[in-house]
């Protein structure tokens, strides 16, 4: 009995769902007729006799096939009952590569205010995000497997808190990519630009300053490995086919991170991460980025909302100044995507 009812309540579900769908979308497929054969097959099931048992079943079956077809005619997009099947998924949840977590220039929303070595406040803010337009893989937002395309976009803000916070320079970042997922690897390829800009008010304050045309079109790859469910290894490799203004072809980042599960989603978890900048128009000066604090992952989306300490050393990460070398530590909040 409790089969049956396992059965008969996943296909009824699904035959509600339909019929409001078929009405949405105008399907040629009628929700009544769904339903009627529902209703039938259920009228088949004797649990004293496994025979009829099996008939309806089997009657069940053919309508959660009938069901799965007006699903994704109704909504557009392929839907089933198998996890793992792949099929084309448009504008799917999640993704298949996520930003490094402690990445200086990673497209997120994000705020740090830290106090580097010659006792000047600055408050970085990111206000960006990466999003999936078309995936060929399984369904889900986490452990999914496929390829996906991707675009992301990101503005990285630095302000002087002691000037009143006035922008010194923001990096504008956009690319696409092509990322995939197979068991513990994953992989990205893809192109992505950064333009450098001074802010009004540096420029009020230092009217000698000579802005420099920080500019990079620059194709992308890069693999990660997951050697657990809660870490990550990565490494990628920038070359510049297009740039001006200091900037050179060749740049490299390397990192590991470490996000345990939490008990509970409302009491999270630490994570730690480290990140190694190395760039040619720095020499190939490495310059690492540290990361320790608490986080908070959803349950379904897999995004997470971290809180923490940031340590940096070695060149700035903001490309206007891209020669100046700074030594700092702040608290940050993080939105990872």
């Amino acid at each position: 009995m409790p089969r049956f009812v396992s059965v008969f309540g996943k296909r009824l579900m699904c035959g509600v769902l339909t019929a409001v769908l078929s009405v949405a979308a105008g399907t040629s497929v009628l929700a009544d007729e769904l339903l009627g054969d529902v209703a039938h097959a259920s009228l088949q099931v004797d649990i004293d006799d496994p025979l009829l048992f099996h008939d309806a079943e089997t009657v069940l079956e053919q309508v959660s096939a009938q069901c799965e077809h007006v699903c994704q005619c109704a909504t557009g997009s392929a839907y089933s009952s198998n996890p793992d099947a792949r099929d084309w998924r448009y504008l799917p949840d999640g993704l298949l590569w996520h930003s490094y977590l402690a990445g200086p220039q990673e497209p997120r929303i994000s705020t740090v205010i830290f106090l580097d070595n010659d006792d000047n406040i600055y408050w970085d803010a990111t206000v960006g995000g990466r999003v999936g337009l078309v995936r060929y893989g399984t369904v889900g937002q986490r452990d999914a497997r496929g390829w996906q395309w991707d675009l992301e976009g990101a503005v990285i803000t630095r302000l002087n808190v002691r000037e009143s916070e006035d922008v010194e320079s923001m990096d504008y970042r956009f690319g696409t990519e092509i990322t995939a997922a197979e068991g513990a690897w994953r992989m990205k390829f893809g192109y992505f630009h950064i333009s450098s800009h001074v802010g009004d008010e540096f420029i009020e304050r230092n009217p000698t300053f000579k802005r420099v045309n920080y500019v990079t079109e620059s194709l992308v790859w890069g693999i990660g490995y997951l050697p657990t469910n809660t870490s990550r290894l990565y490494g990628e490799v920038a070359w510049a086919f297009s740039y001006d203004g200091g900037a050179a072809p060749m740049q490299f980042q390397l990192g590991a991170e470490l996000t345990p599960e939490a008990k509970t989603l409302r009491s999270g978890a630490p994570f730690a991460a480290i990140n190694l900048n190395i760039r040619e128009s720095v020499d190939f000066e490495i310059a690492p980025t540290l990361q320790l604090g608490w986080g908070f992952e959803g349950p379904e989306s897999g995004r997470r909302w971290r809180f923490g300490l940031q340590y940096g050393s070695g060149p700035t990460s903001q490309s206007q100044f891209f020669e100046n070398r700074e030594d700092y530590i702040g608290i940050g909040t993080w939105f990872d995507y």
